[in-house]
């Protein structure tokens, strides 16, 4: 019996051993540590006087600052994709749900668009773009930018992707992709980071199944590139022309966004927290725990018997108590032996406002923003606090506005080379074209230039001035800069005003005619009056309305005498004069054998130093006509339209030195086929961007013209 005793015992130490070693290579370090110290402490509180056994001691946790977060189930590994999608999901949750954070996200996002316009020195440009980017009918941004800064304040980055139109030289369409579909791959050769995106559900679902059968094969035709990108893991490149990251910088190592919410995470969770014991305490108010004893002592009845209920009797009141509590009315009547009284919800609601307010200031100053400035300072508070934060807000805001112009900016300039919108500057009532140079590097030899190319002239996207000052103390600034011979524009002292300027300048025009006119009017209707009924008229009245007598010199009679024919209104034709000598338009636009002028053919002017037929004004004569510009066409009716057609000459440069990339469709696989023994083109394995996500090829083509070419008379 000893014998077997103890082999029992040693198997039992030897299955311990294998269980707390299976167990170590499982468990992490911390959670090693917190067993034994638990261990310890228990056998110090059961080992016979070795310790206190009444002291009780709190497990400690391992002084490591990522312990809570790991505990918690707190994302925090920014380059963990798996973490940050988790991350991302809960970010939109809390904005759809949360009224402070949602109302915050609103704000950043709409606030620093006010006062959104457009302003270049040539206003045809202005219009143009403004057409194109800001009308619905356009890129409307208004409303994109709106929902590009939600996506940005909520999730940390914003990923839009455009779509060139390279037949127009315009952009067709932009859109949102959501960022778990696109990966960012650093390269060290090049400054800018590959982007790589998963193709739509729909589109990867058409591939596969190629039903239906028409759109598979439009899409075929079109984009032949896609079928090797449709499973589910495949990745495909993207232009950095068409696909742009906007991220929240919280990280500067990292190559991804971070959200702002972020910081308000724990603060986020400890109202989760507080809101479900507030739940919970509710709960038990509303629906308490009651505790029923049914029965009787021998001492309560006064005989030496006790009732003791049966389970009829107990079975008769939970039924009477149902019927009460579903009633409006509630009443239990029993003669004796019932005793009821409410086991949980006996304590009252605790006030918690105090931790709500600490948990809602913090939300707060993840924005920069306070209960100060949103709802006003009360008794005993002033604003002075609110200096730092008012400029930690207007800094935030303005860097915002900043990134939306470079998105706008870089949006803008490929339109601009596509349509051949080059800078210029005025001399002697001439544009010529400005030129710029950069430094590039020959792939193919690898030389390094410097060459010259036309600087590109778009519009300037302006805001409204992120400032939270009051705005009518800023405005008597101005108005104090102005008398005092600062030289302020009346269009820099109405930015932040919701007047258009030249509106208000044809407006006041049209006023000033109108009442002009009207009182002139009323002065011609007061001469006649007065004539009518024969009473005195004032002198400025007589000279300006009383008929006089003409000079002998300009008498009709007189110079018909004279052989001249006056001419008869009404019965003369009128139209253009044949006898007028014709300006230097009209002869640089009329070829030489007088025939008409072929469309997309631009005649040089005739330089007058060269001689050729000068009509017989004289230079001082011509010195205030309207001259024509060698680099714009003629204003007419159709002058936006008419910029449509500057794409064909970039069109061609593109196809000289940037011949498009074809790549054949992916083979279908036929039974037992092995997927290796496909040949996949080299466009696919170097992760070139071809075919649909390519890009605009017309990027770069602007150092092929001449600027020769442009100051001849070509069109911007």
């Amino acid at each position: 019996m000893p014998e077997q005793e103890k082999t029992e015992a040693a198997l039992a130490r030897m299955s311990r051993m294998f269980r707390r070693s299976s167990r170590n290579e499982s468990e992490s370090s911390e959670a090693a540590e917190m067993r034994a110290n638990r261990r310890i402490r228990r056998a110090a509180s059961e080992g016979g006087g070795r310790s206190n056994p009444s002291v009780g001691f709190a497990t400690a946790r391992p002084r490591d600052p990522l312990y809570y977060w790991r505990q918690n189930n707190m994302p925090f590994q920014f380059d963990d994709p798996a973490q940050m999608q988790k991350m991302r999901a809960y970010c939109r949750l809390v904005y759809a749900s949360h009224p402070i954070v949602g109302s915050c996200v609103d704000i950043y996002s709409k606030y620093p668009l006010l006062g959104m316009k457009m302003s270049c020195k040539d206003e045809r440009l202005t219009e143009f773009y403004k057409q194109h980017f800001l009308e619905e009918d356009g890129l409307n941004y208004n409303k994109f930018m709106v929902d590009m800064g939600r996506e940005y304040w909520t999730v940390g980055e914003a990923w839009p992707l455009g779509t060139f139109n390279e037949a127009l030289g315009v952009w067709d369409d932009e859109e949102l992709l959501n960022p778990d579909d696109v990966e960012v791959q650093p390269s060290p050769f090049l400054r800018d980071p590959r982007f790589l995106i998963r193709l739509p559900n729909e589109m990867r679902e058409l591939i596969r199944t190629r039903q239906p059968a028409w759109e598979y094969a439009k899409l075929m035709e079109a984009y032949p590139e896609l079928t090797y990108y449709a499973d589910d893991n495949a990745l495909m490149p993207v232009s950095n022309v068409l696909l742009r990251q906007l991220k929240f910088e919280a990280d500067t190592f990292n190559r991804r966004g971070v959200p702002l919410l972020y910081r308000a995470m724990r603060s986020l969770m400890q109202e989760e927290m507080l809101n479900a014991a507030v739940d919970s305490i509710a709960d038990r108010l509303y629906t308490p725990l009651i505790l029923a004893k049914l029965g009787a002592s021998a001492s309560d009845l006064g005989t030496q018997v006790p009732w003791i209920p049966t389970q009829d009797d107990l079975a008769d009141f939970e039924e009477a108590v149902d019927t009460a509590l579903a009633g409006d009315f509630r009443i239990i009547m029993s003669h004796f032996g019932v005793q009821m009284e409410a086991v949980l919800g006996k304590e009252d609601m605790p006030d918690l406002s105090g931790e709500f307010e600490r948990i809602e200031g913090r939300i707060l100053q993840t924005f920069g923003l306070s209960k100060t400035m949103l709802a006003g300072a009360s008794s005993g508070e002033t604003y002075a606090a609110d200096a730092l934060n008012r400029d930690l807000v207007t800094q935030m805001l303005t860097n915002y506005q900043q990134l939306l112009h470079r998105h706008y900016r870089q949006r803008a300039l490929v339109v601009a080379e596509a349509q051949e919108h080059f800078d210029y500057e005025e001399r002697g009532g001439k544009r010529y074209v400005k030129m710029e140079e950069i430094f590039e590097v020959d792939e193919e030899t690898g030389e390094e230039r410097i060459v010259e190319q036309p600087k590109l002239l778009i519009p300037d996207l302006q805001f409204r001035t992120m400032s939270l000052q009051d705005e009518a103390a800023q405005t008597e600034f101005f108005e104090a800069l102005r008398e005092a011979g600062v030289p302020i524009s009346m269009r820099t002292r109405l930015h932040n005003v919701p007047i258009d300027f030249d509106d208000e300048i044809e407006k006041a025009r049209d006023e000033a005619v109108d009442l002009a006119v009207a009182e002139q009017e009323t002065r011609k209707a007061t001469y006649v009056a007065l004539r009518d009924k024969g009473l005195p008229i004032p002198m400025d009245l007589r000279a300006d309305f009383e008929p006089r007598a003409l000079p002998e010199s300009q008498d009709p009679m007189q110079m018909q005498a004279d052989g001249l024919r006056v001419p008869m209104l009404g019965l003369d034709p009128t139209g253009s004069q044949p006898t007028l000598a014709p300006t230097m338009q009209d002869l640089a636009t009329t070829p030489a054998d007088g025939g008409v002028v072929e469309p997309g053919s631009v005649p040089e002017p005739v330089d007058a130093d060269q001689g050729g037929s000068r009509p017989d004004e004289s230079d001082e004569q011509r010195e205030s006509m309207p001259k024509q510009s060698s680099a714009h066409p003629p204003v007419t009716g159709t002058e936006v339209t008419e910029l449509f057609q500057n794409a064909e000459r970039m069109r061609h440069l593109a196809n000289i030195h940037r011949p498009r990339t074809k790549v054949a469709p992916k083979p279908q696989l036929e039974e037992g086929e092995d997927e290796s023994a496909i040949a996949v083109p080299e466009a696919v394995q170097r992760l070139q961007p071809v075919g649909l996500y390519g890009g605009p090829r017309h990027v770069g083509m602007r150092r092929h013209v001449t600027e020769d070419e442009i100051n001849k008379g070509l069109q911007v």
